[in-house]
């Protein structure tokens, strides 16, 4: 099984959990279909998929530190206005175009592939270096 196989149903799962806090908030989809979505519309959307783990990246330890499910229940709905906000300001991105594009991903495994290899792509623009610890000097990297 190469890579690419392994991180499909995970990208799969990943869109639908992040379209999750978006559709509980009942907002009506767009009328987007796979067949429908442009280039532009998929990049927006993995741009507003990358906002929103932003967002969860944020809130999950908030709402663990919770000691009584009222309070987390507050942050909950507190990070599902921010998730809504953060698609909100992705260029070229509504809620209701992102619900619409999960749920296409959802029953499209083309789509899907398609927002995977774009979402791939987008992570390797951006290399992730580990932290170094301040008293170990940074190792150097080739050029």
């Amino acid at each position: 099984m190469t890579f690419r196989n392994k991180i499909a149903p995970i990208m799969l799962a990943v869109a639908t959990a992040l379209a999750s806090p978006l559709a509980a908030q009942d907002i009506e989809a767009a009328d987007i279909t796979a067949e429908t979505l442009n280039d532009a519309k998929l990049d927006a959307f993995v741009e507003a998929l990358i906002a929103i783990e932003a967002v969860r990246a944020d809130y999950l330890p908030k709402i663990q530190e919770q000691a009584n499910e009222a309070g987390q229940k507050a942050l909950i709905e507190e990070a599902n206005t921010a998730a809504i906000e953060a698609v909100a300001d992705v260029e070229n991105m509504s809620p209701e175009d992102y619900v619409a594009i999960g749920q296409a991903a959802r029953q499209d495994e083309d789509l899907n592939a398609r927002i995977m290899a774009r979402f791939l792509d987008r992570l390797s623009v951006t290399p992730i270096r580990p932290r170094q610890p301040a008293d170990r000097p940074a190792p150097r990297y080739p050029s």
